[in-house]
């Protein structure tokens, strides 16, 4: 979904929410599709891969302001559930881990 069909959504009358999931770093994120595509499933050059875990970071921030709801997530332990690490309504965040990776803060940072 884009940021314009989410707004087209809300002016409809739709509740937006999304669930934001990301690993600590890129090499992990590389390493799982490459895990992927050894099973049989998809993959994308390395550089295109980057591209897309670079801008869907670079885009979070927004995600939070534009989002009526927003979950974020870490995934970064194979096998483990993931760690919600933020929670955000209608662009005011309501909760916060105690721990906050890099990655986050500085979408954070942006808002």
């Amino acid at each position: 979904m884009t940021f314009e069909q989410a707004a087209l959504a809300r002016r409809a009358g739709f509740v937006v929410e999304m669930r934001y999931l990301c690993l600590p770093n890129f090499g992990m994120h590389l390493e799982r599709v490459k895990m992927r595509a050894d099973r049989g499933g998809h993959s994308a050059p390395e550089q295109v891969l980057r591209g897309i875990y670079e801008s869907s970071i670079a885009n979070l921030s927004r995600a939070i302001r534009e989002m009526d709801l927003i979950y974020v997530y870490e995934n970064g332990e194979w096998g483990r559930t993931p760690v919600m690490l933020l929670q955000a309504e209608h662009g005011e965040v309501v909760y916060r881990a105690e721990r906050i990776p890099q990655w986050l803060a500085g979408s954070l940072a942006r808002l």
